[in-house]
């Protein structure tokens, strides 16, 4: 049983893990005391339902996002090409290792509670909107460092082509899914640099 200063964690790494393995309607509250090793009584000390729960661990899951792929990707000590590409190795190398883990590729955790739960829950659908949000920011930044060098072109609308850019990795994570094989997210990677309409600097 897990101690009253670690329960709440462990419920949130609880939540992040079987949310993304498996999806928001088919985990129970129950499922997630047993992942944890909390009781009944100690889930509802923290949290009123499961939805609060989640919406917790997304927070958690986004931070580490951020600073596992995204800092990491959109480093200002890469030309913001390289930026993309990172973006894109970074990804399929987490998802290689949940294939090897799992034996089954889990494509974006966001993505994935968009399609299942953008109808079905409001509080969910918008906060994973804010996650998307920032995430629009990182790819709008490397934009204007990419007009700033020349190498896309000064008439390039960078909030339409940053939501391109978005949904053509989101697209790509969920074809990887789909086909159960991340080396599809390496075959796509290069694609971007089109979406982007990148250029080389004259």
């Amino acid at each position: 049983m897990g101690r009253p200063s670690d329960a709440r964690e462990q419920l949130i790494g609880a939540a992040k893990e079987m949310i993304h393995s498996n999806s928001y309607e088919a985990v129970s509250v129950d499922q997630l005391c047993a992942a944890a090793s909390v009781g009944k009584s100690s889930f509802y000390h923290f949290f009123s339902s499961k939805q609060e729960l989640v919406l917790v661990a997304l927070e958690s899951r986004w931070q580490q996002f951020e600073e596992l792929v995204l800092k990491p990707s959109f480093s200002e000590d890469l030309p913001p090409q390289a930026q993309l590409l990172r973006l894109f190795d970074l990804s399929w190398r987490g998802q290689q290792v949940q294939l090897q883990a799992s034996g089954h590729v889990r494509g974006c955790p966001f993505g994935n509670l968009v399609l299942e739960m953008s109808t079905q829950d409001e509080a969910i659908r918008t906060l994973l909107t804010t996650f998307f949000q920032q995430w629009l920011g990182y790819f709008e930044r490397m934009l204007r460092e990419a007009k700033k060098q020349g190498i896309v072109a000064e008439t390039l609308d960078i909030p339409v082509t940053a939501q391109a850019l978005l949904a053509y990795f989101e697209g790509a994570m969920l074809l990887a899914k789909g086909r159960n094989d991340p080396a599809l997210i390496r075959t796509l990677r290069d694609g971007t640099l089109l979406v982007m309409q990148y250029q080389e600097a004259s």
